[in-house]
Parts: structure tokens; C-alpha cells; sequence
């Protein structure tokens, strides 16, 4: 194979239009057309000088040296699909983007913001459609290329996009697509019949008598798959996000809160319980919560959803076996399939998803429904007694069932839980003695997982040899004892979670569930370690990508080594973690941390020192005055800092806020002075000492440390540690030349928005840029920049990034004509231990004179999230007055 192209590059990313669709109407018709696609695609990729680099499942990713090439292969993509001919009659519709850049690959595949760009970019495109970015337009000549107008790429900004036509193919007339509403609902591939009643009476529960609806039933009767269903029909109502919390994999109630502001993206503030931070958080968004399988920690989802409910614009929907007990709670039995209808045809779909010839018929009909009334009509039960069809006709398999419920119930009828539990326990013993080892020590992990980790973690010597687990797997969900989701680059298996707790029974009796336990939370330990490596190398962005999908796994490590008093490894596991969660702004690790830090022998422990320094970044990132004292307490323990922790979160106050030139002189000399190791270590040493020299005594050793910082940065490709160059960079610039220094955090802000979620160093960069302008820049810029700015800090809570930006808004406030209120902001920020920049008091001085201190006094009550509020408000109000006055002049 050829090597990837480097340097400037075209990349071409497409997506197959109504995938989701398709796979649920007919996965085997849905193969062959994707079959078909990957040839079509990739003939056209080489033909014209271009790698297919990834398949993304529903798409390819293509690089090419020449974007004239890209083009070509692109009309080409479209020509050959849709001079196909589709069995079904109906063609697939692609999806298709190009955008040019500077890209270098690693490790196969590329990262950083030209991938993140053309991602973007193919998302505002219908299928048959070719965008392209601005910068690809300006390579390609003699094409047929029309500007669509300026969109919003998501996470990146407002860019002009084009449409590529070309008479090989039809082009789709659509406009350009807008971007989608939040949601981490699961993707499902399988049809859902029925119910269409039930549906629409949640709906009806939910948005107009009560904001909570409780689903209650025996488990497999269809819970969860009837919740995802309303929750999807529901995300146009909720622009605020609509958010799937998955709580079987949590086993200790008191983590109930963390795994829903994890979702969520709420996170711990001071002074405030875990709960009254969502609360905090989800107050006056429109927003849904749906709990599933809620029936284990009912008390915790009780305690949780009790002031979720009285938000009048949050919903919650939640699945159990019980009801809540709620005032203003509506619960909803789900009630078993129709037996004659529904449940038939259910039995039908699933049977011919393993035989394609199968039908219910005359000579089965009668076998088929009896086989659903025994099941009581039961979802699951039904599809675990369908999946046997391959294997056994329907008498053949009616025929066992009843053999089986005849000896377990010794002609008693049982009630539907048992019915499903006799139907799991009659599919587990059909299955093979590897197969049956296999599903219950794949009860260990949480969320899903892939199948190098089912590889690392469940087989052994004996029985499963590690070569053997992928056709196990296999046949485990062709079983339908697993379920898979092909929704991103690589497969990832789940059970649901009646058969979880099945295996979870079945493993707990024998004599190696602390085997398999332990097996696990190592995978994930070394899982955290490679992945914490790659965070600052080219591949960040798939390293994010990686954590992200497996955080519950993480969470579920964490929770075992506590268990069984292994400090050591806890703290490993944590710290490994550090970085990456303060720059993705995961505070649920300084939690984790925190907890460490009281646990018997912690500090005899050799991460003290470090898991101080994350506690304290925690601390600082919510305003928390025991940020200080956490990182003082760390470095006595261990004043070599090892990982940086301790003295990053005392340069985050002390830079930030009140401190004195002297103690800044200080902290940047002792910490370049103790040779500080690793990347992000490195880097923020030598960023805080630019940031101190430039602030107080600028001179060459500023530009020195900027090199280095720029070189470390540049070797190692990531995306935060360019993103930390720009910033430095930035920074020794401003001091002769404040446009060109805005210039490079402009283009310093490309990095951290090509990572798959919000980052750190974006709002860095924004607040600086922001600071730098709101003097002189464009009034209702600032003013609207400066409102996104607060609304995106809020959104995060990330408290102390609000606080910082209290005193750009307060000098656009003031140019409004509200510095009173811009006086308040400032003493918010005072009040809350922020230091604001001379050139926010010079301006409000000028504006209230003597005044200032008293209006200073009426916002240091304030907290930074009413601050926040307050500020947001006033802005807009701002905004409306302006565009009043600008549509009056005209």
C-alpha cells in the first residue's frame, strides 16, 4: 500500500443518507448495498490517485494529494451510485465532503483540525450532494462550483461552503442541512413494531401533564426500546438536548449522580451537593432525561429526579420495575406483545434476520403463535427463542419450550418475569460450555465493549483460547445473548440488561468472578495508560475518542480496585486520566480523585503528591478556594510536582488572580528550576513563565521559552500542545503588535475545535482574543461574542472560565451604555477570587468615577453562575437595542 499523502491535502469524507433507516427495513439487502457502495467508492478513490484510509461503516475517508483528483473521484462517487442498479429499488443516497489542508498522517489515519473540518463540512451536505469547504473551492478551477453562503460548521465556526455539480450526476436541489440537536441516544438497528398507541400517550404524558413519566413492567417486555423511541420522537422539543443515562452498569448507588452529570455535561460546584449542581446546570434548559433501568438505585434516582421534576422545562423518563413515588409522577405499565399480531410478527422479523427464507406460513403459523403465548408475549423472550430458528423449526422449538416450562414449573403457570427467566435460562443452556463461560464473564464490563477487550479480558488456557473469542462473540449474537452497534468505526458489543444480570448470577456462583473483575479493571488501567500516551501525539483525537467511549468501563475499574483497597492502582488509573480530563473539562476524575485522597494510607501512597494537584485543578476549575491548599499540601508531600498537577493549579489562581508580581517571579522560576517531565508539564512551565515575563518584564527569555514551547509542540503534532504554542506565542506578540497576536490565537483555535468535544484551551483562546478586542472591536462582535463565551462556560460549568470573561463583558456592557452593571461583574469576579485586568477597571473607572467601588460592592453577593445569568441577559438586550437602532438609521 502506497503511503498517505502529506503536507497540503484533500481529504474526502461521505455518509451514507437514512443508513439507520435501511438497516432496520432489511439488514441483509442493507449488506449487500453497502457491499456494493465500498467498491463503487473505492474504485473511484484509486482511479484517480487516492487512499481510502478508514471505512467508517456507513462511509469512507479518502486522501489525495491534488484536490482536482478529489473532485474527480467525488463526481465519480455519485455517477457510479446512481447508474447502479439497487435490488431494492431504491438507491443509496451519499453524503459527500472535501476540504483541502495541511494534514500529516499517524499511524494510518489523520488527526488534528483538517479531518475535523471536512467532517463538518460533509455534514451540512444532503446525499447526492458534494460540499466543499472554502479552501478546497479556491484549488479546484473549470469546475461547476457554487457558493451556498456562509453555514455553521459545528465546533469550528461560520464558514462559506460550496456546491460541487457536474452533469455525470443528478445533484440534489436540497439546501445545505443546519446542525443536529445534542443527543446520545443509542443508534438501534432493529425495526420496532407496534406500540404506536403507547407512544403517543407518553408523549402526551410528558409535554403536557407531567414532566416525569415512569415506564414500569417484568424486564425484557420492551421498556427501554419504547423509551428510546418517544425520547427520539421528542428531540425537536428539547433544543437543549435529549440525553439516554444508562444506569445498569452502575452498582453502587451513590454513583447515580456522577453517571448522569457525566452524560449530561454537568459538573460539581462549591458549595453545592453533585445533585444540586445538575439541578443547577439543567435549570431553565429544555431538556430531556431519560433514566433507564432505574429499578436497582431507585432510591438515588429518586433523590435525583425529585428536584428534576420541579424544573418546568426539564422532562425525565425513566425505566423500571418500580414506580418513583413521586408527586406529579405518571407511571405507565408496558404491557406484553399482542400475541396474535405483533408478537408473530416479531417472531417473524427477528427469525428471518438468521434465515432470510423464513416465513410464517400455514404449516408454522399455529407453532408460532403458541411459541409467543408460552412467552407471554414477552419482546426479549420471543427474539431468544427466534434466534434458534437457523437450528430448529418452529414445532422444534415450541416443542423444547414446552419441555423446559413443564419441568420448571411442574405445571404451575408462572408470572411473566419468571417466564423470562426461564426463557434466558432454556437459551443459556443450549448454548455451548465455551459459549455459556463466555457470556457471563462478559458481565464484568459496563456500556459495551470491543472485542480486542473481550479478547484481553475473558479468555483464558483451557476453554477459550484468545483466537477463539471473536466467533464465540458471534455466535453469542447470532444467539441474541449479545447485541452489537456497527454506529461507529469499529464494533462494539452490549447485553441487555436482563440477560447482564443473568450472567452477573450465574458468574457471582462460581469461583472466578474475582478473577474476571480483576482481569477487567487491568485491561482498562492499561487501556487508560496507552491511551494517556497518545493524547499528546497526532492521534489526540482518536486517543479522546477512545476514553470517551470507554469512561464507564473506567468508572466501573475505579470502583473495583476501591473495592478491594488497592489504592496503588486507583491512583494510577486516575492519573493516567488527569490530563485529558481537565482538558476535555471531565471533572468527574478530580472527584475521583478527592476520594483517594481520604481513603486509609493515602498519604503513604506514591501518587499522593499528584492526586493532590488534580483535586486542586478540580477545586480551581469551579471557583473552589481549597485549590490552594490542596496544591501547597502536595508539594510539601513531594516538591518535585511529577506530573505538574500541583503547580499547574497554583499558576491557574495565582496567574489568574490576586497575587503579586513577586510570588509570580516565584512559582515560574521554582518550576522550570525543578526540570519538569512530560509534555503537558513542560509546556505549561515554560507558557506560565511567558505569561509571567509578559505580564510583568517582557524580554528575550520570553521568546526563548516560546521556541521551545513551539518545538515540543510541533514534534509531537498534538492538537492541545499547538493549541498551548499559539497561546504562548500569542503572548510575546501582543506585547509590539495586539493585531497580529489575535491573528495567531485565531488560528490557534483551529486545534482545540478539531477534538471530538469542548476543550480547555478554547476558551483560553476566545477570552484573550476577547480581551484583546473589546476596546476597539466591532461593538455588537463583542457584545454577541462575549454572550456565546458566557453561554458556552455556563453550559460546561466551568465556573472559573465564566469568571475570566466577566471582565471583557463588562467593558462592552459599559461601551453599551451599562457600566453599572459591568461594575457588578467585576465585583462577582473579586468576590469569587478572580483578579480582573487593568484595562476592565480603566474603563469602568472613566465611566463611573467614585462610583465604581459601590457598584463593585452590589455584585461581589453574586454568585458566578447569577453573575453569568445576569450578564447574558444584559447582553442581549444590548444586542436587540442595537439592531433596533441600526434598522431605524436605515
Amino acid at each position: 500500500m502506497r503511503d498517505l499523502p502529506s503536507g497540503t491535502v484533500t481529504l474526502l469524507f461521505s455518509d451514507i443518507e437514512g443508513s439507520s433507516r435501511r438497516w432496520e427495513q432489511d439488514q441483509n439487502l442493507m449488506r449487500e448495498a453497502l457491499t456494493a457502495h465500498d467498491k463503487i467508492s473505492v474504485d473511484a478513490v484509486e482511479k484517480n490517485g487516492g487512499l481510502v484510509f478508514k471505512h467508517t461503516g456507513d462511509g469512507i475517508a479518502a486522501a489525495f494529494s491534488a484536490a482536482s483528483a478529489a473532485a474527480e473521484a467525488a463526481v465519480a462517487i455519485q455517477a457510479g451510485l446512481q447508474a447502479h442498479h439497487w435490488q431494492d429499488g431504491e438507491a443509496l443516497k451519499v453524503r459527500i465532503g472535501l476540504h483541502s489542508g495541511d494534514a500529516e498522517p499517524t499511524e494510518g489515519d489523520y488527526f488534528g483540525p483538517a479531518p475535523n473540518r471536512t467532517a463538518r463540512v460533509m455534514d451540512v451536505a444532503n446525499g447526492d450532494q458534494i460540499a466543499c469547504s472554502s479552501a478546497a473551492a479556491g484549488l479546484l478551477s473549470g469546475l461547476d462550483l457554487r457558493s451556498r453562503g456562509n453555514h455553521e460548521l459545528r465546533g469550528i465556526g461560520v464558514e462559506e461552503v460550496f456546491l460541487l455539480s457536474d452533469p455525470r450526476f443528478v445533484s440534489s436541489e436540497l439546501p445545505f442541512r443546519q446542525s443536529v440537536e445534542p443527543s446520545n441516544l443509542p443508534r438501534i438497528f432493529t425495526s420496532f413494531l407496534g406500540r404506536d398507541d403507547e407512544i403517543d400517550s407518553i408523549k402526551n404524558l410528558l409535554s403536557s401533564e407531567s414532566g416525569l413519566v415512569t415506564l414500569v413492567g417484568p424486564g425484557g417486555v420492551g421498556k427501554t426500546r419504547l423509551a428510546i423511541e418517544v425520547a427520539t420522537s421528542l428531540k425537536d422539543r428539547h433544543a437543549d438536548g435529549v440525553y439516554y443515562c444508562e444506569l445498569a452498569s452502575v452498582s453502587d448507588p451513590s454513583a447515580v449522580a456522577d453517571s448522569v452529570a457525566d452524560v449530561i455535561g454537568a459538573r460539581r460546584q462549591p458549595g453545592m451537593s453533585l445533585i444540586e449542581s445538575i439541578v443547577d446546570y439543567v435549570a431553565g434548559q429544555r431538556m430531556l432525561i431519560l433514566l433507564d433501568n432505574a429499578e436497582h438505585v431507585v432510591e438515588a434516582v429518586r433523590d435525583l429526579v425529585e428536584p428534576l421534576h420541579a424544573l418546568p422545562d426539564t422532562v425525565v423518563l425513566v425505566t423500571g420495575r418500580e414506580g418513583l413515588a413521586l408527586p406529579g409522577e405518571r407511571v405507565v405499565l408496558v404491557t406484553p406483545l399482542d400475541v396474535s399480531t405483533t408478537g408473530v410478527s416479531l417472531f417473524e422479523e427477528r427469525a428471518r434476520e438468521r434465515d432470510p427464507q423464513f416465513a410464517v406460513d400455514e404449516t408454522n403459523r399455529d407453532a408460532v403463535e403458541e411459541i409467543v403465548r408460552s412467552l407471554d408475549g414477552i419482546p426479549l423472550a420471543i427474539e431468544l427463542a427466534a434466534a434458534w430458528t437457523r437450528v430448529m423449526s418452529a414445532p422444534e422449538i415450541l416443542s423444547r419450550l414446552s419441555d423446559r416450562f413443564r419441568l420448571l414449573r411442574g405445571g404451575r403457570q408462572g408470572d411473566r418475569h419468571q417466564t423470562l427467566l426461564e426463557t434466558v435460562n432454556w437459551s443459556y443452556d443450549l448454548l455451548s460450555e465455551s459459549e455459556a463461560a463466555l457470556f457471563s464473564r462478559l458481565c464484568v464490563f459496563a456500556g459495551g465493549f470491543s472485542l480486542e477487550a473481550a479478547e484481553a479480558v475473558c479468555s483464558d488456557t483451557t476453554l477459550i483460547a484468545e483466537q477463539d473469542v471473536a466467533d464465540t462473540l458471534m455466535a453469542l449474537v447470532d444467539k441474541s445473548m449479545l447485541v452489537t452497534n456497527t454506529g461507529g468505526i469499529s464494533v462494539r458489543f452490549a447485553m441487555l440488561e436482563t440477560l447482564r444480570q443473568f450472567g452477573e448470577d450465574v458468574l457471582a456462583a462460581s469461583e472466578t468472578e474475582g478473577t474476571y473483575r480483576r482481569r477487567h479493571a487491568d485491561h482498562y488501567l492499561h487501556v487508560a495508560a496507552e491511551q494517556a500516551d497518545r493524547v499528546f501525539t497526532r492521534a489526540e483525537s482518536d486517543a479522546w475518542r477512545v476514553l470517551d467511549r470507554e469512561w464507564d468501563n473506567l468508572r466501573v475499574a475505579l470502583e473495583s480496585y476501591k473495592r478491594h483497597d488497592d489504592l496503588a492502582s486507583a491512583g494510577e488509573l486516575v492519573l493516567h486520566l488527569a490530563w485529558f480530563a481537565a482538558y476535555s473539562l471531565r471533572f468527574e476524575l478530580f472527584t475521583w480523585a478527592e476520594e483517594l485522597l481520604v481513603l486509609p494510607g493515602a498519604n503513604q501512597d506514591s501518587h499522593y503528591t499528584s492526586l493532590c494537584g488534580a483535586a486542586a485543578l478540580g477545586a480551581y476549575f469551579t471557583v473552589d478556594e481549597a485549590s490552594v491548599g490542596l496544591a501547597e499540601q502536595g508539594l510539601a508531600h513531594d516538591p518535585s510536582d511529577p506530573l505538574g498537577l500541583c503547580r499547574t493549579a497554583l499558576a491557574a489562581v495565582y496567574l489568574n488572580n490576586t497575587h503579586t508580581p513577586e510570588d509570580s517571579e516565584r512559582l515560574t522560576t521554582e518550576w522550570l528550576a525543578s526540570k519538569p517531565q512530560g509534555i503537558s508539564n513542560r509546556m505549561w512551565a515554560d507558557g506560565f513563565r511567558v505569561f509571567h515575563l509578559c505580564t510583568y518584564a517582557p524580554s528575550a527569555e520570553a521568546a526563548e521559552l516560546v521556541n521551545e514551547v513551539a518545538r515540543i509542540a510541533h514534534e509531537s503534532g498534538s492538537p492541545t500542545a499547538l493549541a498551548l504554542a499559539a497561546w504562548a506565542e500569542g503572548q510575546v506578540v501582543a506585547v509590539t503588535d495586539r493585531e497580529a497576536a489575535i491573528a495567531i490565537w485565531q488560528k490557534g483555535l483551529e486545534w482545540p475545535r478539531s477534538l471530538p468535544g469542548h476543550h480547555l484551551i478554547e476558551s483560553l483562546l476566545t477570552g484573550l482574543i476577547l480581551h484583546f478586542e473589546a476596546r476597539r472591536g466591532d461593538l455588537s462582535t463583542i457584545l454577541a461574542e462575549s454572550r456565546a463565551a458566557l453561554k458556552w462556560a455556563a453550559q460546561e460549568h466551568y465556573l472559573a472560565g465564566a469568571s475570566h470573561l466577566f471582565g471583557v463583558t463588562a467593558i462592552g456592557l459599559t461601551r453599551a451604555g451599562r457600566p453599572e452593571m459591568g461594575a457588578k461583574l467585576l465585583g462577582a469576579m473579586v468576590a469569587n477570587g478572580h483578579r480582573p485586568r487593568m484595562n476592565a477597571l480603566r474603563v469602568l473607572q472613566a465611566a463611573l468615577g467614585d462610583d465604581l467601588e459601590a457598584n463593585m460592592d452590589e455584585g461581589r453577593v453574586l454568585t458566578v453562575k447569577d453573575a453569568s445569568t445576569l450578564a447574558m441577559e444584559q447582553l442581549s438586550e444590548c444586542l436587540e437595542e442595537l439592531t433596533m437602532a441600526s434598522d431605524a438609521d436605515v
